[in-house]
């Protein structure tokens, strides 16, 4: 491992000496505590660091290269995460490596393993190989993008290649565009269309299924206000073939699903901002319709809150037995969804820091967030009993981002969940806590 990493920056410093190579190196450390065990108070606490070195090549103005891995995250003392003794060498992967063709300055594409994420993250942030394609073109003198792409995020074993499967395992076709209306506003709407196909517990049985994501989006600046809103739906369809005479195991229904993601921003002041975000996705009792229509391609929301988010703290665990409106009983299965609204105060203290001539700038943020389900949850009682509830809880968050010397961000922050009845069904539950201190830099 440390061979490894030497020769990595030794090679990336060498070649950087020459005019068509450019590296540098992203790096993130992050301490944090944090008691959110549902059933009791436990705390636990981590240390990681990941390190991004990325190199780019430019054989002339059509052509170039990108690379670039991560080495983390190394989780001190932890095994798992190759921060153990004895585990060397467990955390380098390759996180981009791909051509890059620049036909002229409207047009790029590219060749192999490269990220792609929608407006708001909220069908897909990945890494995927495949080839993309991102235009840019003039309607009524206005940018219009466009941005097609074809992914293959699986491929399975080529045995499963007969008259009821697609040639490929999981397979993404992409098709974004994007408007923009003048210097203030613009439109735009994010597709995907995914061929699936996996191994059931029935050897001729495979499952297959057409996905469809589609996210239209705006956003816009109106004086002090800014304002993004997105809404995105998806149908999933399976279509599971009974092969060899085997019997219908393997089928499921068609299910549909649908989220909103609003964020804005009002300028109160040269240093003051408020900012109001509301997130929603609906819930399901039913383990193919809830579980797997946002989860299967969804990667992670971020609201701006540390605890209270979608896919944190367990709010959309499996296991939940949640009642289905479809079948009218207890399903231990699915997701409730989420209801999640947050408002958030910065203030800019940058002006009071002078006597620190190595703060460049140092914000001070305080969010308030407000969970509820998007169905009623049955929860078990220790009296045996049922009773539905929607409340998760209401979330408290207190940060500083404070911009250090060159190009190094230190962001300490508080959070505390008071539990609501998703948790504290029956009282007495401890507030969840997390404090920690992350580390940014970009070294070029």
């Amino acid at each position: 491992m440390k061979k490894f990493v030497a020769s990595v920056i030794v090679l990336a410093m060498a070649i950087s000496l020459s005019a068509q190579f450019k590296s540098g190196m992203d790096f993130r450390t992050r301490s944090e505590m944090f008691s959110m065990n549902e059933n009791e108070s436990v705390w636990r606490r981590i240390t990681d660091l990941r390190f991004k070195p990325w190199m780019t090549y430019t054989q002339n103005e059509y052509l170039s290269a990108m690379w670039a891995i991560e080495i983390g995250d190394i989780g001190f003392g932890n095994q798992a995460q190759g921060g153990a003794i004895g585990t060397d060498g467990i955390n380098v992967e390759t996180k981009n490596v791909y051509l890059q063709l620049n036909p002229n300055s409207d047009h790029t594409v590219l060749f192999g393993l490269q990220p792609y994420k929608d407006f708001h993250a909220l069908l897909l942030d990945w890494d995927l190989a495949g080839i993309s394609w991102k235009s840019r073109y003039s309607v009524k003198g206005n940018d219009l993008r466009s941005y097609f792409a074809w992914f293959v995020s699986t491929d399975d074993d080529e045995e499963l290649i007969d008259g009821t499967t697609y040639s490929f395992g999981n397979t993404e076709f992409i098709a974004d565009f994007e408007y923009q209306l003048n210097d203030r506003m613009k439109v735009g709407v994010n597709n995907i269309i995914e061929f699936t196909r996996e191994k059931t517990a029935y050897d001729n049985i495979h499952a297959k299924s057409i996905n469809l994501w589609s996210a239209p989006y705006f956003a816009g600046t109106f004086d002090k206000f800014y304002v993004e809103a997105v809404v995105a739906a998806n149908n999933i369809k399976p279509d599971n073939k009974v092969v060899y005479g085997v019997g219908n195991e393997g089928y499921t229904p068609e299910h549909t699903g649908i989220a909103f993601s609003l964020k804005t921003k009002y300028d109160i002041n040269a240093e003051a901002k408020a900012r109001f975000n509301f997130f929603f996705r609906d819930g399901d009792g039913s383990e193919e319709a809830g579980w797997n229509v946002f989860y299967g391609i969804h990667s992670y929301y971020n609201t701006g809150l540390a605890i209270l988010t979608e896919a944190g703290c367990g709010l959309d665990k499996i296991d939940e037995t949640v009642y289905s409106p479809l079948t009218s009983y207890l399903a231990p299965w699915g997701n409730a969804g989420i209801i999640l609204p947050a408002v958030f105060f910065d203030y800019d203290i940058t002006k009071q820091m002078k006597s620190m001539p190595f703060i460049n700038k140092t914000v001070l943020s305080m969010g308030l967030g407000y969970g509820l389900t998007a169905i009623e949850v049955q929860r078990l009682g220790a009296d045996g009993q049922y009773r539905p509830e929607t409340y998760i809880g209401t979330e408290l968050d207190l940060k500083a981002d404070i911009q250090m010397f060159d190009n190094l961000n230190v962001v300490p922050y508080f959070a505390i969940l008071f539990a609501g009845d998703w948790y504290d069904y029956e009282g007495g539950h401890d507030p969840f806590v997390k404090v920690g201190l992350t580390l940014n830099t970009k070294l070029k």
